[in-house]
């Protein structure tokens, strides 16, 4: 009897029959691939490849995150900007302070001086007093000050300041008195001008402005000259500043003048006044 010699065929991928023969086929595609990749760089250009791909995907994905992350920057730089204003605004304000008690200080350094200067003119003893209440009375400018005649205080005394005359005290009390100011159309005063040719009487108007009602017309005398008391009368101290001529108008009388005077102190701006107390 003749055999049946049919061949059996081979399955390659048939794990369950030659799976050695599988594995080596798979080891021998990845070997080669890997020395095909060695040679020609192919992975790198996938890599770039997918990595290009990935780029947006991933910008994409973070940029919630990022958004949150840099705002949250923002707002810390805010607050600390923020607080760096106000720290600075702070000196700032500390600056402006202690420049003001340095402008205080030298202010009073310079009244102080200036009342040391009025000492060597007057030679008589004075009294610092504080005004109360500048005000006016019936459109009359009146000064009230602090001291009265527990303070030894006269009615007469004359009341100047570091700038020049004021007025004259003209009421007493026990702890405060009364100034009439020297632009009060009651008040006069014997003055001398600075270039110590000109005798004269200067008058209060009711006004800001002082007055010599009647000045010879031959008088030498210009705008900006100044008066000072001429001491006559022993009231007031020869030498204490009163004005500065400011008009010399011509009155119908042609052999005189009328002199408008602006006082070097004004009465309703004072914070105090220096007394000359009498002789008694």
């Amino acid at each position: 009897m003749a055999k049946n010699t049919g061949s059996k065929k081979l399955k390659i991928f048939n794990t369950q029959e030659s799976p050695i023969l599988l594995f080596f086929l798979l080891k021998s595609i990845a070997i080669g691939l890997m020395s095909y990749d060695h040679r020609y760089q192919i992975n790198d250009d996938i890599k770039q490849r997918i990595s290009a791909l990935n780029t947006p995907i991933k910008f994409i994905i973070n940029a919630p995150s990022n958004m949150m992350r840099n705002f949250q920057v923002f707002l810390s730089d805010q607050k600390t900007l923020l607080k760096k204003i106000n720290s600075q605004q702070d000196e700032i304000n500390l600056l402006l302070i202690n420049a003001q008690k340095i402008q205080s200080l030298e202010n009073d350094n310079a009244n102080l001086r200036k009342i040391l200067q009025i000492k060597e003119i007057v030679k008589k003893e004075m009294v610092i007093a504080e005004i109360v209440l500048p005000n006016q009375i019936n459109g009359k400018p009146q000064i009230i000050i602090d001291k009265g005649a527990e303070d030894r205080i006269q009615p007469g005394s004359a009341a100047i300041n570091n700038k020049g005359l004021v007025g004259q005290v003209t009421q007493v009390n026990n702890s405060n008195s009364k100034i009439t100011p020297i632009t009060s159309n009651q008040f006069a005063v014997s003055a001398v001008s600075n270039r110590g040719s000109i005798n004269a009487i200067i008058s209060g108007t009711g006004n800001p402005f002082l007055e010599i009602q009647q000045l010879p017309a031959y008088e030498t005398i210009a705008i900006d000259d100044y008066f000072l008391t001429s001491g006559l009368g022993g009231i007031y101290p020869r030498g204490i500043k009163i004005g500065r001529v400011s008009k010399i108008i011509p009155t119908n009388n042609s052999q005189f003048n009328r002199i408008i005077i602006t006082p070097f102190s004004s009465p309703l701006s004072l914070s105090e006044v220096i007394l000359i107390m009498n002789e008694k």
